[in-house]
C-alpha cells in the first residue's frame, strides 16, 4: 500500500515548517490529515495573506435598489467589472466578513491595475492614495470590508484587485499563504481539498469551467485554483487529496491529472476520490449518480444502482490519472462509502471487481450524530454538558464496533480502511438546527476540555480497530446552527480554548503513522 509514510524531506528556504539542515518535515509520519475549510469571504479561517482571494463575486448595484438589484453587471470572463452603466450603477465585493472574530488591525495596501475608482464602504478610513495604489486602516471592530467600482475604463478596466494584510505587500505573491495557516496546518500529513474544490454540488463539467489564479476571487463557486492546491501541499510537504468534480469530463481529469503530475513534488502522493459522499442524497452529486446509474439499468434498486454507478466511474477516473501518472505508484485511490452502514462498502468495493482498482476504502466515523434527531430534540436539549459528553463516549464505543467491521471489508478487498472525514457530529437536522437550546448545548460540548479527551479515545479507537490514515473534519470555522466542525473557530484563536485541536496534536505526539 501507498499510505502516506514520507521520508524526511527539507523544505525550501521560504517554506515556514520550521525544517532546516535536514531535519524531518513536521509531518513526516502524520498519522492525520485534516479538511480544510472553504475559502469564502465569511469563513474565519484566513488562508491568503492577500485577502482579496477570499472575497465575494462582484454584485451590482444601483442607488434606491435593494441588495444586488442594480441590473446585468458587464463582467470580463474572469469575473472583473469590464464596463458600469451611466445610470449611477456601481459594483462591490464583500472582502471579509467576520465582525463578531474581529479583523487584523493596521494599514492595508490595496492594489490594482486599470484606470477608475476603487472605493470602500462601510466606514473603512483612507490613508493614502495612488493611482494603482491605495492605503487604508481597518480597525478590528469595523462591522465590514468592503470594496466598490464606482467607475472603471472599459478599454483598461479595473481588476487584479489585491488587499494585502498589513507586512506582507512586498511577499504576497512568491508566499501568498499567511504564515499563522501554514503552521497551524504542518503536523498534518494530508490535506482534503474537498472544500476548498467546492465539491458538493459542483457545476464544473468542462476544464474551462475551473478555477484559475487569474479569477476575480478564489472564493467563487468554481473554488480554489488548481495552482493554489498545489502549492500549499509543496509548501507543506503534505500529500493533496483531491475530489473529481461529479460531472467532470474524461478530458478534465485527465488536465487535473497532467497539471498534478507537471507541477507536484514528486515525493508526495496523491490521494484520489470522485466527488464526496455520493453515497449521500442530500447531495447534487449522489442524485446524480442515482440518475446515471438507473439510465445505465445497473440495479433495479435505485440506491443500488446509484452507488454502483459511483463505483463504475470512480474506477474510470482511477484509470485515467494510471495513464497520465504511468501507474498507480504515486497513487492512492480511495472509494468511499457510508460508515454507519457496511451494505454501502460491499456494493461500492464489489461491483465490477472495483477493489481491484483502488488502494483504500474510505469511511466518515463521526460520533454523536444521533443527538441531533429532531424526534428527540427537546429531551436532548435539557442535558447537561457532562451527559452529551457521555453519551458521545457511548457512541464512541458503539462506533468502534462498526470500525471493526468496516477495517474487515477492506481487508477482504486487499485495501486500507482510511476516514475522509472524522471528528464529531453534534448537530441538529431536519428542523432540530433551529433549536437554539440544543445548538447552544452542542456549541458548549465543543468547547469543553472533556470533547478533548473524547477526541484522544476516538482516534485511539480508530488506530485500535484497524483504521490508518484519518482526516479531521475540519480546519476552522465558526460555530452555528450548521454545525461545531472547526478544530478551531477563527483566526488568532488563543490554542487553550480549543480542545479539540490541542486533542489532535497530542495524538500526533504520541503515534506516528502505525501503518
Amino acid at each position: 500500500m501507498r499510505i502516506m509514510v514520507l521520508g524526511a524531506v527539507v523544505l525550501a528556504t521560504f517554506h515556514l515548517a520550521g525544517v532546516a539542515g535536514g531535519q524531518e518535515a513536521p509531518n513526516a509520519e502524520s498519522a492525520l490529515g485534516i479538511n480544510l475549510g472553504g475559502v469564502t469571504y465569511w469563513s474565519s479561517e484566513i488562508v491568503f495573506v492577500d485577502l482579496f482571494k477570499h472575497a465575494q463575486t462582484f454584485k451590482s448595484q444601483a442607488p434606491g435598489k435593494g441588495y444586488a438589484q442594480g441590473g446585468p453587471l458587464d463582467l470580463t470572463d474572469d469575473g472583473w467589472v469590464q464596463s458600469l452603466r451611466a445610470d449611477g450603477q456601481f459594483a462591490d465585493s464583500i472582502v471579509l466578513s467576520r465582525p463578531k472574530l474581529g479583523y487584523p488591525e493596521g494599514i492595508y495596501t490595496c492594489l490594482y491595475e486599470g484606470r477608475g475608482k476603487v472605493q470602500f464602504a462601510y466606514g473603512t478610513e483612507v490613508v493614502d492614495e495612488q493611482p494603482g495604489r491605495i492605503l487604508v486602516k481597518v480597525e478590528s471592530t469595523q462591522n465590514i470590508l468592503t470594496i466598490r467600482i464606482s467607475e472603471t475604463d472599459p478599454a483598461d478596466p479595473i481588476r487584479n484587485i489585491r488587499m494585502i494584510l498589513p507586512g506582507f505587500e512586498e511577499t504576497h505573491e512568491t508566499q501568498p499563504f499567511h504564515p499563522d495557516f501554514l503552521r497551524r496546518w504542518e503536523r498534518f500529513g494530508v490535506l482534503r481539498f474537498m472544500d476548498f474544490q467546492r465539491t458538493n454540488n459542483s457545476e464544473q463539467v468542462d476544464w474551462s469551467d475551473r478555477a484559475t489564479p487569474a479569477r476575480q476571487t478564489q472564493g467563487g463557486e468554481a473554488g480554489v485554483a488548481l495552482e493554489y492546491l498545489i502549492e500549499l501541499a509543496n509548501t507543506l510537504d503534505a500529500d493533496p487529496w483531491f475530489c473529481m468534480p461529479h460531472r467532470a469530463t474524461d478530458d478534465y481529469v485527465r488536465q487535473f491529472a497532467e497539471q498534478v503530475r507537471a507541477t507536484l513534488e514528486p515525493e508526495l502522493t496523491i490521494y484520489l476520490e470522485y466527488s464526496n459522499e455520493c453515497w449521500n442524497g442530500i447531495f447534487a452529486q449522489a442524485r446524480y449518480c442515482r440518475d446515471q446509474g438507473k439510465e445505465l439499468g445497473l440495479s433495479d434498486n435505485d440506491y443500488q444502482a446509484q452507488l454502483r454507478y459511483y463505483s463504475r466511474r470512480a474506477v474510470e477516473i482511477f484509470a485515467i490519472w494510471e495513464e497520465v501518472f504511468g501507474g498507480a505508484d504515486r497513487l492512492v485511490r480511495v472509494l468511499a462509502a457510508q460508515s454507519a452502514n457496511p451494505w454501502t462498502s460491499e456494493q461500492v468495493l464489489d461491483f465490477e471487481e472495483a477493489h481491484e482498482h483502488a488502494d483504500a476504502l474510505g469511511v466518515a466515523p463521526y460520533f454523536g450524530n444521533a443527538l441531533g434527531n429532531p424526534k428527540t430534540q427537546n429531551e436532548v436539549a435539557q442535558m447537561s454538558v457532562d451527559e452529551v459528553l457521555d453519551r458521545c463516549a457511548e457512541y464512541i464505543a458503539q462506533g468502534n464496533e462498526t470500525i471493526a467491521e468496516q477495517a474487515q471489508l477492506a481487508s477482504e478487498g486487499d485495501l486500507q480502511l482510511v476516514a475522509y472525514e472524522a471528528g464529531q457530529h453534534l448537530v441538529g437536522h431536519g428542523g432540530a438546527e433551529n433549536n437554539e437550546q440544543l445548538m447552544e448545548l452542542f456549541h458548549a460540548a465543543n468547547r469543553h476540555p472533556n470533547m478533548g479527551a473524547l477526541y484522544l479515545d476516538y482516534l485511539d479507537g480508530w488506530r485500535r480497530n484497524g483504521g490508518a490514515l484519518a482526516a479531521i473534519f475540519s480546519s476552522m470555522g465558526t460555530y452555528s446552527k450548521w454545525g461545531s466542525w472547526g478544530l478551531l473557530e477563527y483566526h488568532g484563536q488563543p490554542v487553550e480554548e480549543a480542545p479539540k485541536y490541542q486533542a489532535v496534536l497530542e495524538f500526533l505526539d504520541n503515534n506516528p503513522a502505525w501503518w
